[in-house]
């Protein structure tokens, strides 16, 4: 993850948002506005690259470290700031490419 990546991720935390991955759909729960036109297209952007490196970096835990798939996306999540799988359904999704 780049600097600006984090950057994205630190404002979208800032704004109460929680990302999570759910399979290869990027989701989110926050309060009502939150997610702006350009946080939402910054997201949509970015979107194939976090979803690599969540599936990535729970891999490599997963076999290089003999680690449960649950316990490896877990600690793949809390890596990239996102909320695991085990959490809540979200409240909406973001497109690919940024259009709804």
């Amino acid at each position: 993850m780049n600097h600006e990546q984090r950057n994205l991720i630190q404002r979208v935390h800032d704004a109460g948002i929680r990302l999570k991955i759910d399979g290869d759909h990027l989701t989110y729960r926050g309060p009502k506005g939150a997610l702006t036109p350009d946080l939402r297209v910054a997201l949509a952007d970015w979107k194939l690259d976090l979803l690599y490196e969540y599936h990535e970096r729970a891999g490599i835990l997963q076999y290089d470290a003999n680690m449960p798939r649950d316990e490896a996306e877990v600690r793949a999540a809390n890596h990239i700031h996102i909320v695991p799988n085990a959490q809540p359904q979200p409240i909406g999704s973001l497109p690919e490419t940024g259009e709804e």
